[in-house]
């Protein structure tokens, strides 16, 4: 199965995708949904996207004008495809092949931070939203980030960072907006 880059300097560019069950490529509209809330927010932007599967969302970002992007993905087969289509697109990107627990804490290492966090994990991801809890904790979003949580549209992520939640049928989208104050003021109070 392959997809198409739906913007950019890209538009129209086709990426390979993991045969088989491997992983779950967002869909075009997800992305074209995803895209059009995001569209004033990509400029010059740093992107981390986590369970990267093919890359598509790193490499749409990165044609709709994103500064650069780091995916991170674990299944040998999936980063074989992600090296590829960052290949067959001439984009010079990172890729760190690892669980994404360890990939946090390797970039909370280097004092990393990201505008946009794609996060795309199996829909029997025990607890999606701690992703962002552990983003937060990491200290990996600037002041001001997104997190664009895929998962299945039968559940629905908790937090007072939710800013739009949309579903489109199996899949469903949630965003959260980090700010570092209510962050801080969480840290203090011993609820992060």
């Amino acid at each position: 199965m392959s997809i198409r880059v739906a913007g950019g300097y890209l538009r129209g560019r086709i990426l390979k995708t993991v045969p088989g069950r491997v992983t779950r490529p967002t869909t075009g509209r997800v992305r074209e949904a995803i895209f059009s809330i995001l569209q004033h927010d990509i400029e010059g932007t740093m992107v981390l996207d986590l369970f990267a599967g093919s890359g598509a969302l790193a490499i749409e970002a990165l044609s709709r004008g994103a500064a650069s992007a780091i995916l991170v993905e674990q299944h040998p087969k999936a980063v074989a495809v992600i090296k590829g289509n960052l290949a067959s697109c001439n984009l010079k990107s990172r890729l760190i092949a690892a669980d994404y627990r360890k990939a946090l804490a390797i970039l909370a290492d280097e004092g990393r931070r990201f505008h946009l966090v794609f996060a795309d994990p199996p829909y029997d991801f025990v607890d999606s939203d701690l992703i962002y809890r552990q983003l937060a904790e990491y200290r990996l979003f600037e002041s001001g980030g997104f997190l664009i949580l895929e998962h299945a549209g039968s559940t629905s992520p908790a937090g007072d960072n939710i800013i739009i939640r949309r579903r489109f049928g199996d899949s469903a989208i949630t965003i959260f907006a980090y700010d570092k104050k209510i962050e801080s003021d969480r840290a203090v109070s011993g609820d992060v």
